[in-house]
């Protein structure tokens, strides 16, 4: 806090300004085509990415704990958010970000910042595997213009298929067939773009009308349902004011029938006219004020556009494309000049692809991007506030979003400061500021937040100083997206497919793996069982199935004691060596090996193996000399040893008698000692 306070009064000096305009440059290069990437990954709009890259630059960089962390939306957040908007639609999104901002908020208010830290190394790494793994297979796909799976292990078995319809390559054609092929496909994308808002449009006014009466939910009612249907709560007025907000609609439907009508050369006629006839279809229901019917013909208008859309595809080019991209971004990091290298290879690559297409005309699919960045805003309703209520929200999405967001941030903020010789993290403060990012992430119907490693290496790397550079990069995003909107639907969306499939392999640390194996194949194991989980389950139940094994080995780790009894030659004098962790779980087989003394032994217990000890070993120990003192029994433990070991910090207190030494909760040095 100091820092940004001094900052402000010195009124951010040249100094400043030399170091950090130029890092918030190169930033912004390259949050630019990862933000729309990792929407496209997610299954939301692209501008929906490009909101949350703009909140995380200009509000959390202000606000943040870790001056030179860069936010905006991740790539470890995809599998959640694709789920989440596949399931609940995209206006529960932003309801799920709003409310995982609020736990994240809250978080950093009561001070948790460092506990969202505390989680496995294992788990961490085979948790960004397994995205990893997840992102590979569905962009794989995105990368050739081809549909994504709905499942991760549905993705990864159709990929040789994918791979298959890609060749062979057709021809291209002469240069003015390729280019109204081009031009076909980016108006197709924008209408696709127009209709989906439309349909988004009045399944928001459906949902309102229905949380309005208090008669359940959307999903209760069938799409086949007519107007006379609509709550008897809903007055006279009301229902006029519904038809009033559809006819608003009627004239963007007309403008997209009129785009189809002028379309004449899809390759696809027949799909072209189910779009037609689609659409017209929703406009009939439009101005008839129908909200169920429209409701109905919305959802057909969409899919038959979509299906039009893909019909264009071209598999072969696209994947040359995606290649291309690939190949650039390897080759870019194999540059030895430094110099050079300060230009993102993402931003170099998405460039290439798409001066490459552009000068071809290549007939790929293109991003859809708003010409009005306001149009991609979708503020909450209530209706969509009270699915909050619902226990199965907040456990499968809410909070484990809010707990990933979280320790992605901090785990990516301490390797942040690990880089810089500046001021180091305030994990709270930073845990709080993320969580009001997400929180107006949530309101602005965006994607989810994270503090991401990449774009704040890159940060540091450029030689940013202060928080100004993360600021000015949320800028820099702004003003593109407002003024050279044009340029961004211009981008193959197989390019930025290329960069998560790049992503998602690199997310597959092979170099964790060995990192891992070195502390044992414990390790190992919680990782590859992560990953599985993950892959073939969700990202919740592998990373609970994770932490579980991390558990499981922590208590097989503390219940490892061996037992050893040496008898010398003298009859009378017994030796018991225990090393490892004498704890309550192991009091049956240490009694069991107790039973093998004679009651008249007099019992030496060596301690000095021992990692920990607790109250219920010793009473142990000390109950069978209690009940073989009758027959001469005697136990003897070093208590020099176990004030030495285990007491001298906490008590100070040395034992009165061999037999007086039992106290809880004590524990060894990490180094063993051999018996004596």
């Amino acid at each position: 806090m100091a820092e940004s306070k001094d900052n402000l009064q010195a009124g951010y000096t040249l100094a400043y300004w030399q170091h950090d305009l130029p890092a918030s440059l190169v930033v912004f290069l390259v949050a630019m085509p990862l933000c729309m990437g990792i929407a496209i990954a997610s299954g939301a709009p692209v501008s929906a990415g490009l909101i949350t890259g703009i909140v995380g630059g200009m509000i959390v960089g202000l606000l943040a704990g870790a001056p030179l962390q860069v936010s905006g939306p991740a790539a470890g957040l995809t599998v959640i958010v694709y789920e989440l908007i596949q399931t609940r639609g995209l206006e529960m999104l932003g309801v799920c970000v709003l409310a995982a901002g609020s736990l994240q908020l809250a978080a950093g208010y009561f001070r948790l910042g460092q506990w969202f830290r505390a989680v496995p190394p294992a788990v961490i790494q085979g948790m960004l595997a397994g995205i990893g793994v997840l992102i590979f297979a569905s962009q794989f796909h995105v990368m050739l213009d081809d549909k994504p799976q709905h499942t991760g292990i549905q993705n990864l078995f159709t990929i040789p298929h994918a791979i298959y319809k890609s060749f062979p390559l057709p021809s291209l054609g002469n240069s003015a067939e390729r280019q109204q092929a081009t031009r076909e496909l980016q108006r197709l994308g924008m209408l696709h773009l127009a209709q989906a808002e439309l349909d988004e449009s009045v399944h928001h006014l459906l949902t309102g009308i229905h949380a309005a009466a208090g008669d359940g939910s959307l999903e209760d009612h069938g799409k086949d349902e007519s107007l006379a249907l609509i709550p008897l709560e809903i007055t006279t007025e009301m229902r006029a004011q519904i038809a009033r907000e559809l006819q608003a609609l009627v004239p963007a439907q007309r403008e997209i029938i009129a785009a189809l009508g002028e379309i004449n050369g899809s390759r696809s006629a027949e799909r072209l006219e189910a779009a037609k006839s689609a659409s017209a279809a929703a406009l009939a229901d439009l101005e008839e004020g129908d909200l169920y019917a429209a409701r109905a013909s919305q959802d057909q208008a969409e899919n038959a556009m979509l299906a039009l859309l893909r019909s264009q595809k071209n598999h072969g080019w696209a994947a040359l494309l995606g290649l291309l991209t690939i190949m650039v971004i390897v080759a870019w990091r194999m540059i030895p000049s430094s110099r050079i290298k300060r230009i993102p290879g993402p931003l170099v690559a998405v460039v290439l692809a798409t001066a490459a297409a552009a000068l071809a005309a290549l007939p790929v699919i293109y991003v859809e991007v708003p010409d009005d960045l306001r149009r991609a805003i979708y503020f909450p309703t209530f209706s969509a506030l009270s699915g909050l209520l619902s226990w199965e929200l907040w456990a499968f999405a809410i909070v484990p979003l809010a707990i990933i967001a979280s320790a992605e941030t901090l785990l990516s903020a301490a390797a942040v400061d690990q880089m810089h010789t500046g001021p180091r993290t305030n994990f709270d403060r930073e845990l709080a500021a993320q969580g009001a990012g997400n929180l107006i992430c949530g309101l602005l119907g965006a994607l989810p937040m994270t503090g991401v490693i990449v774009r704040s290496s890159t940060n540091v790397q450029a030689g940013a100083k202060t928080r100004l550079s993360a600021v000015l990069h949320g800028a820099w995003l702004l003003l593109f997206v407002v003024f050279f909107a044009g340029f961004l639907r211009s981008i193959p969306t197989s390019a930025l497919a290329a960069i998560l499939v790049y992503t998602g392999y690199k997310l597959v640390d092979l170099k964790a793996v060995r990192g891992l194996a070195r502390r044992g194949h414990g390790e190992v194991l919680i990782y590859a069982a992560t990953v599985a989980m993950i892959v073939t389950t969700d990202l919740l139940i592998g990373v609970l199935v994770g932490v579980g094994l991390a558990f499981a080995k922590l208590l097989y780790v503390f219940s490892k004691l061996e037992i050893e009894v040496e008898r010398p030659p003298q009859v009378e004098h017994w030796t018991l060596n225990l090393r490892g962790s004498a704890t309550f779980l192991k009091i049956p087989t240490l009694a069991k090996r107790l039973e093998q003394i004679p009651p008249d032994a007099q019992l030496h217990v060596n301690v000095e193996g021992l990692d920990y000890i607790d109250a219920a070993c010793l009473d142990l120990l000390d109950q069978w000399e209690m009940q073989n003192l009758a027959n001469g029994a005697k136990l003897v433990i070093d208590a020099e040893s176990l004030q030495a070991r285990f007491w001298r910090k906490r008590s100070g207190v040395l034992p009165q008698s061999s037999t007086n030494a039992t106290q809880a909760g004590v524990v060894a040095p990490r180094q063993r000692q051999q018996p004596i």
